[in-house]
């Protein structure tokens, strides 16, 4: 069985992310939503976001290959920025390479996240999830929330 590595992922890993990041959206069959220079866009905030020290991912490697990432960022949108605290924590980019599923990896990873968001004085933590994903987020403790949505173009 492979070794893997848990750690915090460096600003030079964020390349490696957004590839995993763009996976996550083909499979879940969202990537038609995705505009043309996505990549470049998430390339730009993330490293932006990382030296703010407002985002994070932690990844597990395997050998020197990032093999599944979940990541922590910061938020203070409306209306959240009127509570308090004015933030709250958001986990994005839970992606895990698909032979390397079923191992309690994105637990593992999605755990080291909220630590980190707790440290950041975060008292919610919100997220999307896929179907798929559904049991992992409920075995962290998530609970549907109140949101709805409604789509407005063709």
């Amino acid at each position: 069985m492979t070794v893997l590595i848990y750690e915090e992922a460096t600003t030079a890993d964020i390349p490696r992310i957004v590839e995993m990041k763009l996976a996550m959206f083909e499979e879940a069959g969202y990537s038609h939503l995705l505009a043309r220079n996505a990549a470049s866009l998430v390339l730009d905030d993330y490293r932006r976001l990382y030296q703010e020290k407002r985002a994070i991912h932690m990844v597990a490697r395997s050998r020197d290959k990032i093999v599944a990432c979940v990541g922590a960022f910061l938020k203070n949108d409306l209306p959240f920025r009127y509570f308090d605290p004015p933030q709250y924590g958001f986990l994005g980019d839970v992606y895990t390479d698909s032979h390397y599923r079923g191992r309690g990896i994105a637990t593992k990873l999605s755990n080291n996240a909220i630590d980190w968001l707790r440290g950041h004085d975060v008292k919610m933590v919100r997220l999307l999830a896929t179907e798929a994903a559904s049991s992992l987020y409920d075995e962290l403790g998530f609970k549907p929330t109140d949101e709805m949505m409604l789509e407005l173009g063709a």
